[in-house]
């Protein structure tokens, strides 16, 4: 059953997190599988403000419907996306 609102995630692609795995997530749309790439709508961003957690940074980051996620990766992303479905 598809859902009427779509999901939204975004990825840094600042310098930063680019280089420290960020790259792997570029083109984030194509890796999705099958069941998301419809309900799932993807953008870049420059910066998502992790210079602002004053913590230590865990690049790459991205945002899931408005969660930020440190140490980003393709799984993760797809676990929070199916999780935030399911709700």
């Amino acid at each position: 059953m598809k859902s009427a609102k779509k999901s939204s995630v975004k990825v840094c692609v600042g310098t930063y997190c680019y280089v420290m795995g960020g790259s792997k997530l570029n083109n984030l749309k194509s890796q999705l599988p099958d069941d998301l790439k419809d309900e799932v709508y993807v953008e870049a961003s420059v910066c998502l403000g992790c210079d602002k957690l004053g913590s230590e940074p865990k690049p790459p980051y991205a945002e899931v419907n408005g969660k930020l996620m440190p140490q980003a990766t393709l799984e993760k992303i797809i676990a929070a996306l199916r999780a935030d479905l399911q709700n």
